[in-house]
């Protein structure tokens, strides 16, 4: 696919179907000067710009929590890395979501996640026939059994839970491999309610440690 047409796809995905936005969206205030971002990572497209000291709603969290999805003023939907906003009571900068958990013996970076580019979730797909776009930010890929550090591949978990995370991923319908270094894949459900979730493997399938996955999202195929 072309970098230049899923760049441009991304960016009017992202606009037109934003993510699923929670109730309890609470307003927060920039620690400093911040970008707001398309999709959750650092490399994204710069969508807005938070001064010091501003105000923002936030609805929604990303990537095990470390980045946490806002509405503009503008109503637009974008991203701000969540260390960067704190609750108008002091309470803080926000913490991951996720609690620090232990993989194999490959490790990764404490700030390496990946997030699933599209679709997004709470996204309705008709007929269940669409590409699922893989990121990831920290880390590299590399195809299985290259054994390079900070690097990994990627396995698409489909309708099921984190498996034992210090052992290699199973290879089934479920825990779908990409030990080529592959970044995207097609797939086709059937009707009914769906979830979609990315981890990473080292060289031997193992998650590293920390585990590198994404958040869990779900998608509805009518």
């Amino acid at each position: 696919m072309n970098p230049f047409f899923i760049a441009i796809t991304l960016t009017l995905m992202l606009v037109s179907h934003p993510m699923h936005a929670q109730d309890d969206a609470k307003m927060y205030r920039a620690m400093s000067n911040s970008n707001v971002r398309a999709a959750p990572t650092t490399n994204s497209q710069k969508i807005g710009y938070l001064k010091e000291g501003s105000s923002v709603q936030v609805i929604g969290s990303a990537a095990g929590g470390n980045w946490h999805q806002v509405r503009l003023t503008s109503g637009q939907m974008g991203f701000v890395y969540g260390h960067l906003l704190q609750s108008p009571d002091g309470e803080g900068a926000l913490e991951p979501g996720t609690p620090s958990l232990k993989g194999g013996p490959t490790e990764a970076p404490e700030d390496a996640f990946a997030y699933i580019i599209w679709p997004n979730d709470g996204e309705v797909i008709p007929g269940g026939d669409f590409v699922v776009l893989f990121g990831l930010h920290g880390m590299g890929t590399a195809p299985a059994g290259v054994d390079k550090p900070h690097t990994g591949h990627h396995h698409l978990l489909i309708d099921t839970d984190l498996p034992p995370l210090d052992q290699p991923i199973p290879a089934t319908e479920s825990y779908v491999h990409f030990g080529r270094g592959q970044t995207e894949h097609h797939l086709v459900l059937p009707k009914g309610t769906h979830t979609l979730q990315l981890l990473l493997g080292d060289a031997n399938h193992i998650p590293h440690t920390p585990p590198v996955s994404s958040e869990r999202i779900t998608i509805t195929v009518p």
